[in-house]
């Protein structure tokens, strides 16, 4: 009994814990959209159906640009499409060394 008690708990706190997180992360994406035309924030929608990590990346970086004034009006379809290119050529540029 004391088990399920305990488990009950646990299951309570995380979902606890989960739920800012979830929250911030509505509020990212909400904020992003706003800087998107529509072609742009369709294009994210369909990176964050492959790509969740590098969809939460572009919107936390079109987020702060935002709120630095880098954005003037609505970000594009294609400085989205810059932005991701980007973003995965800094994911691929890891160095391997063989010896």
């Amino acid at each position: 009994m004391e088990e399920e008690d305990l488990k009950k708990l646990r299951e309570e706190r995380e979902k606890e814990l989960q739920e800012p997180e979830e929250e911030q992360r509505k509020q990212i994406k909400g904020l992003a959209e706003e800087y998107l035309t529509r072609e742009a924030r369709s294009r994210l929608a369909n990176v964050r159906t492959a790509r969740p990590e590098q969809a939460s990346m572009i919107e936390a970086q079109i987020v702060k640009l935002g709120m630095s004034g880098a954005i003037n009006g609505k970000l594009s379809d294609d400085r989205l499409k810059q932005m991701l290119k980007d973003l995965s050529q800094k994911d691929s540029d890891t160095n391997i060394k063989y010896r």
